[in-house]
């Protein structure tokens, strides 16, 4: 294994100063030294520029977008910033987390016996730390989205294999610089939501390979930057970019995909008109209608 290997670990933030310290501090007691923390800051009005800068100083690279770019947006001002620095390997790591001190080093020595591949790590629940969040993924194709394998699940050991995946969540991978030379960027027409797994596929499709690795740790605080649950967010951008992916992907399960998500949105009508949650029937009716008419990207006054 090369122990020079340099990574580029970047953290996108959004008025999440707390987050991106606590995260910022596991980093720095990582065993693998050669690393170069790139926080990129999507126009916070939190006052987390100033205070990140006095607070780490040169030990980050702190970079101020001023506007907010999206999750792809500010990822991808990142990984350039890391290939021009002549990394090696791009971690991509969103800010409400916590490392394990050894989870870069399993992740790069995983990439390396596995012939580049990029490598995502065992995920847990910040707040129950042995209950897992993602122990590898694939793509629901019927159901048009990425799934989380072992969620929920206790860690028992039932999910301590080394295997090649489909999908890797955006939360955390590590991605060698040549693919993102081969592949490109991420996609920042989502703004937020399914990049990570309209990344997957193209790096799947262009002859990659995305490997799980167990021994490799992080504690996500889920939900963190978008609240828990059905959030405004949640639902516009998830269901306006299920939509965009599929159309985009989908090429095996077109009709299948259909009926499931005409089907299961159906249910959810009913069950938010029961509630009275009509607020979040009119946010799914301006998804659909955004998606059909071409408006990707932001959503303004969301």
């Amino acid at each position: 294994m090369s122990e020079d290997a340099k990574v580029g670990v970047v953290i996108v933030n959004y008025n999440g100063f707390e987050y991106v310290v606590e995260c910022v501090n596991s980093l720095m007691l990582s065993t693998w030294n050669n690393l170069d923390i790139i926080v990129v800051d999507n126009g916070s009005s939190d006052g987390s520029v100033g205070k990140l800068g006095a607070m780490f100083g040169d030990s980050i690279i702190l970079v101020d977008n001023g506007v907010n770019l999206g999750f792809a947006g500010g990822n991808n001002v990142g990984i350039q910033l890391a290939l021009e620095r002549q990394c090696d390997y791009v971690l991509l790591l969103n800010n409400d987390t916590v490392v394990d001190n050894s989870m870069i080093e399993n992740l790069v020595r995983c990439s390396q016996f596995s012939g580049g591949a990029a490598v995502a790590p065992k995920i847990y629940y910040y707040d129950q730390p042995n209950l897992i969040w993602f122990a590898g993924g694939g793509v629901s194709w019927i159901k048009g989205i990425g799934v989380h394998y072992g969620l929920n699940c206790l860690d028992d050991g039932s999910f301590d294999a080394n295997k090649v995946i489909d999908f890797a969540t955006g939360c955390c991978v590590l991605v060698p610089a040549e693919v993102f030379r081969k592949v490109g960027l991420m996609s920042e027409e989502y703004f937020l939501y399914f990049e990570d797994t309209d990344f997957s596929v193209r790096l799947k499709r262009a002859g990659f390979n995305i490997v799980y690795e167990p021994y490799a740790k992080l504690w996500h605080k889920v939900s963190a930057s978008t609240g828990r649950g059905e959030s405004k967010m949640s639902i516009y951008y998830g269901d306006r970019n299920r939509l965009y992916f599929n159309r985009k992907f989908n090429d095996c399960c077109k009709m299948q995909f259909r009926f499931y998500y005409l089907g299961s949105r159906c249910l959810k009508v009913v069950m938010w008109a029961i509630k009275g949650e009509f607020w979040k029937i009119r946010l799914l009716r301006e998804a659909v209608k955004d998606f059909i008419s071409g408006k990707m990207g932001i959503k303004d006054n969301l």
